[in-house]
């Protein structure tokens, strides 16, 4: 705690991103941590001002999935008698999510200004993805975006599919155009290209040398 204590010392904000991803656990746990630090347990996160950001349209807690979420129903509906100590602290997490006061909704999509109609008719299709309520006109202009064998399909090789976003289904062929696509650019910018994959894991940055990180 003394060392949480250190590393919060001076903050007043805490940005929290990719919300959609919290259980209500989660969220209890995160307020825990920093209301056992400054000594604050009828605090919300300690007193520490928090935004969160992120898309419920997007990816459901990993453990779980949406009926862990923040946006379940049922969480917290029962009695605290009948809940386990888990159960209530998810509950606990829910009435904390339930405590923000301020929403700002991002409508505009400011990646895509300058549309043509086809473009639109994409956007309209991926809108509708994220609320999984896909119209068979999307499914059917999709359709046509399709890649494959045939003469009636497009194909990969295409100079029009150079510079564009690819939906695929599997990570290896995401992987697999990402490899091709850097290969072509280091090719039409004549520059050489040096590529890798790293390996994550776990580290502890208070074990980390000083003069390897470069900061205190």
């Amino acid at each position: 705690m003394a060392k949480v204590r250190t590393r919060l010392d001076g903050v007043d904000y805490m940005f929290l991103d990719e919300v959609s991803m919290l259980s209500c656990h989660d969220m209890y746990n995160i307020s825990a941590q920093p209301a056992k630090a400054f000594n604050e347990p009828n605090e919300p996160f300690g007193g520490l001002n928090i935004y969160f950001s992120g898309d419920f349209s997007q990816l459901p807690p990993v453990g779980g999935g949406e009926s862990v979420s923040l946006y379940n129903g049922s969480i917290g509906t029962q009695i605290y008698s009948g809940l386990s100590h888990y159960g209530q602290e998810s509950a606990i997490g829910k009435a904390l999510w339930h405590q923000v006061t301020t929403v700002v909704i991002l409508r505009e999509n400011m990646r895509q200004k300058l549309q043509t109609p086809e473009d639109v008719k994409f956007h309209k299709a991926l809108e509708n993805m994220w609320y999984k309520a896909c119209t068979q006109e999307d499914i059917a202009f999709l359709h046509t975006h399709v890649t494959g064998p045939g003469t009636s399909r497009p194909k990969l090789a295409e100079k029009d599919f150079h510079n564009v976003s690819i939906i695929t289904a599997w990570n290896s062929q995401k992987d697999r155009i990402n490899e091709l696509g850097s290969v072509l650019f280091a090719k039409e910018t004549n520059q050489h290209l040096i590529d890798f994959y790293s390996t994550d894991k776990w580290v502890i940055y208070e074990d980390i040398p000083e003069k390897i990180t470069g900061c205190k």
